[in-house]
């Protein structure tokens, strides 16, 4: 299906009544910045021109200034990385702190997800995630962030987009992994299913919101018309920092999926 209005660049403004918020205190060396976090599955560095360029991706996510970034599809010292690890490289090129979590190995490394972030890393997890039928592994990268003097909880993931039920079990997987009520706690990345899927509605009765009132279309890249890609949030209580923009980037090339940012504006 072909829809084109959102395109060059869709940004949708949510400072209206009921728009997605989550607690912070006013303390801290982030005191006044928006939190800017993005999601990106980078298709191993390989865009849609067939071409392996890391440059590329790293200009890419530059180009938004996100806070947090959570990747997908990122190889680790594999042979079609040429050996190299991904999320290493992309922290250097883009200047931020990286962590990467396997979920297989695969061609003589490890493939899975990575968060890049200029914030301090208070820890980090890899969780393999359940399977109701086997089919490739999949797993959630957990980190604790600093934001704002507070711990804030991104759980970095990419589900299985053959089954189904493997995504209803990794949507009570991730509930079952939350961070305690009073921690803000964003689920990140290709979710492979659609804002109204099963497994959407069982994280969204579980409190973690999508700032999209409507879809917004992220795959292909060449010509999206669907959304698979999210940055859920799942807000704490008391004071409140709004989620007050999304934006689709507008990169047909670099990977198959165009890159989602959120931006929450305290």
């Amino acid at each position: 299906m072909k829809n084109l209005t959102l395109f060059p660049t869709l940004t949708l403004l949510l400072a209206l009544a009921g728009a997605v918020s989550f607690s912070l205190t006013d303390a801290g060396a982030d005191e006044g910045k928006e939190l800017r976090i993005l999601s990106y599955n980078i298709h191993a560095g390989i865009g849609t021109d067939k071409v392996y360029d890391l440059e590329r991706i790293a200009a890419v996510i530059k180009s938004t200034n996100p806070h947090i970034v959570a990747l997908q599809e990122v190889d680790k010292e594999t042979k079609r990385s040429r050996g190299i690890d991904i999320a290493k490289k992309l922290g250097e090129l883009t200047g931020m702190k990286s962590v990467f979590g396997a979920s297989i190995e695969i061609g003589g490394g490890e493939y899975g997800n990575a968060i890049l972030t200029t914030l301090d890393i208070e820890k980090t997890e890899t969780l393999p995630i359940p399977q109701e039928i086997e089919v490739e592994q999949r797993s959630v990268l957990s980190a604790n962030l600093t934001f704002k003097g507070e711990t804030i909880q991104v759980l970095a993931t990419h589900l299985c987009h053959r089954e189904t039920a493997n995504r209803v079990a990794a949507a009570e997987f991730i509930i079952a992994r939350q961070a305690p009520a009073g921690t803000a706690s964003f689920v990140i990345g290709d979710l492979n299913d659609l804002p109204a899927s099963e497994p959407l509605n069982i994280l969204a009765k579980a409190g973690w919101q999508n700032p999209a009132k409507s879809p917004v279309f992220t795959f292909p890249s060449a010509e999206p018309n669907r959304q698979i890609d999210y940055v859920l949030v799942r807000p704490a209580k008391s004071e409140n920092l709004a989620a007050k923009t999304i934006e689709v980037i507008d990169e047909a090339v670099a990977s198959d999926h165009c890159p989602l940012l959120v931006v929450f504006d305290p």
